[in-house]
């Protein structure tokens, strides 16, 4: 046990070196406890993530194939892409969540180290059948975990009102992109000073892209929340830990992109398409990678035809 323990504090020591190698002197972090290491590499690797991806997809739905999805999207597509400045705002309440969002890895990986889960370091541990069985129940206990989480968001009204109603302030299908996968709950709190400085009003130009920046809002804890089956499956799953660690990361690479209105159309993968209707109504498409959840629970609403409730 101990030894497998040492395992987990060099692999993540490796990462630490990596990351914060690269970027930062040596005689800056090598001292630094490494629980603190840690949530900088987090810090480092989602902010990168974050910003890598999100120009990336903007880059290639907005410029590089801007006229095969812009029209689809936007029926005035020239004037509703996100501005630049909307965009910069979305970049910078993200930088403001982003020390809250990756604490829960961070924590995740301390519990690893001290032997509180199930991890291994090594899928020669388990070997390739028994990893992708766990493997298959972790993500299906996640897509079950993070359904319940979303749906209680919405139907515990305190919940609601002070945590989840801040992804839901503006749902028009132009106001959601990319950038604004990490935006926080400060948003609301700018538009109002801005309505408050201005005599209650806002110009329609600032409206506008705030409503670009709110799209995809988030309150920190509702984030980590929805996180949390992640770090619950690491007790109840034989789980690998670099597994479980990219799997975390590819949450924020996943709202980006059930966010950007533009649907894949591969069944039965929750796309954009069925998380746009969630945002219009609330009561409907609660699931994450997949739409087995809302369909077993009944919540599943179809993008064609959305008037009918699929049973």
């Amino acid at each position: 046990m101990e030894d497998q323990l040492h395992l987990f504090v060099a692999e993540t020591s490796f990462y630490n070196r990596i990351v914060l190698g690269t970027f930062l002197p040596a005689s800056l972090w090598e001292t630094w406890p490494h629980f603190v290491q840690t949530w900088l590499r987090n810090y480092i690797a989602g902010t990168l993530t974050y910003l890598v991806s999100g120009f990336l997809w903007c880059f290639y739905i907005y410029y590089l194939k801007r006229n095969v999805y812009v029209p689809k999207v936007f029926p005035h597509h020239n004037d509703e892409i996100p501005s630049r400045r909307a965009m910069r705002l979305q970049i910078s309440v993200a930088m403001k969540a982003m020390p809250w969002y990756t604490a829960l890895p961070t924590l995740s990986e301390y519990m690893v180290e001290k032997g509180w889960t199930k991890c291994f370091s090594s899928i020669n541990d388990v070997g390739w059948l028994a990893y992708f069985v766990n493997l298959a129940a972790y993500l299906i206990f996640v897509e079950f975990g993070i359904y319940w989480m979303h749906r209680e968001l919405h139907d515990i009204k305190p919940l609601y009102k002070y945590l989840h109603a801040t992804h839901h302030i503006y749902n028009k299908q132009n106001t959601l992109s990319p950038f604004a996968g990490f935006a926080a709950v400060l948003l609301g709190h700018l538009l109002l000073l801005r309505e408050k400085s201005m005599g209650g009003t806002s110009k329609p130009v600032f409206v506008k892209e705030m409503m670009l920046t709110q799209g995809l809002a988030f309150h920190p804890l509702d984030g980590i929340l929805q996180a949390m089956p992640h770090v619950v499956a690491l007790f109840l799953f034989r789980t690998h830990f670099l597994t479980h660690i990219l799997l975390l990361f590819l949450e924020a690479i996943w709202t980006a992109n059930i966010h950007d209105c533009i649907d894949g159309k591969i069944w039965p993968v929750m796309g954009a398409a069925y998380h746009t209707i969630h945002h219009t109504t609330y009561r409907h498409n609660y699931g994450h990678y997949t739409v087995w959840m809302d369909w077993m629970f009944g919540t599943l609403y179809d993008p064609v035809g959305s008037a009918e409730k699929v049973t």
